[in-house]
């Protein structure tokens, strides 16, 4: 039997706790200098277990779990270690066999019963269905296990059990995320109503949260309710001035008075989102199509270049909105259309002006 190295039980405090700070290089030296010392202890196999899998490191973590086993087979938490790092590895059947494992010997850890049901969603094991009902009696209120299930039962496309899962994830710690999560599900069926008391229910949870309003100004725009999405845009851009979110708000807005006929407010619109997001391409584009439509050739080609600088694609469009103007251009040569746009000189530009009722496919 070896005697454990003076100290090591400090140093495994010390190692715990980087580990708890995120401070994964210091945990694995500390990791590494007790597993020299003592190369058999459970206990420092279970560190660099535990260690390995912080890292994503499934073979090494999924090796130290079993050396640890061996020495403790009945331990719960190292059984847990093992199925993480087993479903890191991609071996499913070998996780289900660990986590079985420590769901026997501790029924009353929601950990375990978790993970292991999350694993047989993936496999389409039909004892899922029985796990979930043992979680829904024995462990309603653990917010961050149903969101996890949640997660995998939307992966497989089960989406009103997902429904169940994130109602019950809204409980606790991260409701937001749920809340957004069921508010996308309901989306996606067509039940915007629904959909709406969750983006109101996540903007409660975080109410300085732009992507939240957002996304609720996104909905609101879906059923054609535009002056709500309208308001709702508006407090996205004024939440996070600085954030993507920001922008895509402005963008938005410049659609909404575009469409609306409105382009001088359009064109601030576009602008301002180019300013928080200057690779926004389609706010070029848009910008470009609203400077066309007020008689500003020149900046619209400016904006027009501007979109295909960020983003390529954008070409067809362009030539197809230069084409469907009163004050447009009809370019026949696309090349000399791209070079022109490029800031390239083209030999000779054949343009012409059209009819307002000209359309050129592209």
């Amino acid at each position: 039997m070896s005697t454990e190295p003076p100290g090591a039980r400090a140093n495994l405090e010390i190692a715990l706790n980087a580990l708890a700070r995120g401070h994964l290089e210091e945990a694995l030296e500390l990791s590494r200098r007790l597993l020299e010392g003592a190369p058999h202890d459970p206990a420092f196999l279970q560190l660099a277990a535990t260690v390995a899998l912080a890292m994503d490191r499934a073979e090494d973590a999924l090796r130290s779990a079993r050396a640890s086993l061996a020495r403790r087979p009945d331990h719960a938490p190292t059984h847990i270690l093992a199925g993480r790092a087993a479903r890191l590895k991609g071996d499913l059947e070998g996780a289900l066999t660990s986590l079985r494992r420590a769901v026997s010997l501790e029924p009353g850890r929601a950990e375990p019963s978790f993970l292991l049901c999350v694993t047989l969603l993936e496999v389409g094991d039909k004892e899922a269905t029985a796990v979930l009902h043992f979680l829904l009696e024995n462990f309603p209120n653990d917010s961050g296990g149903w969101r996890m299930l949640g997660d995998a039962l939307f992966a497989v496309q089960k989406l009103d059990a997902a429904l169940v899962a994130y109602g019950r994830a809204t409980q606790g710690a991260g409701a937001t995320a749920a809340h957004l999560r069921r508010a996308g599900i309901f989306e996606s069926q067509a039940r915007y109503g629904e959909a709406l008391a969750e983006y109101r229910a996540a903007a409660a949870c975080a109410p300085e949260l732009a992507e939240v309003t957002y996304r609720r100004a996104l909905c609101l725009k879906r059923v054609n309710e535009m002056e709500g999405a309208r308001s709702a845009f508006e407090e996205a851009a004024r939440h996070g001035p600085s954030g993507p979110t920001a922008a895509l708000a402005s963008f938005e807005l410049g659609l909404i008075e575009q469409d609306c006929g409105n382009f001088p407010a359009a064109v601030g619109r576009y602008e301002d989102a180019l300013e928080r997001r200057p690779d926004l391409a389609e706010a070029a584009v848009n910008l470009g199509i609203c400077l066309q439509e007020m008689g500003d050739m020149a900046g619209a080609k400016q904006a027009y270049a501007r979109a295909l600088s960020a983003r390529t694609d954008t070409f067809g469009r362009i030539a197809q909105a230069l084409a469907s103007s009163p004050t447009g251009e009809l370019w026949l040569d696309h090349q000399a259309l791209r070079r022109s746009l490029q800031g390239i000189p083209a030999t000779r530009p054949k343009a012409a002006p059209i009819d307002s009722g000209f359309r050129e496919e592209t």
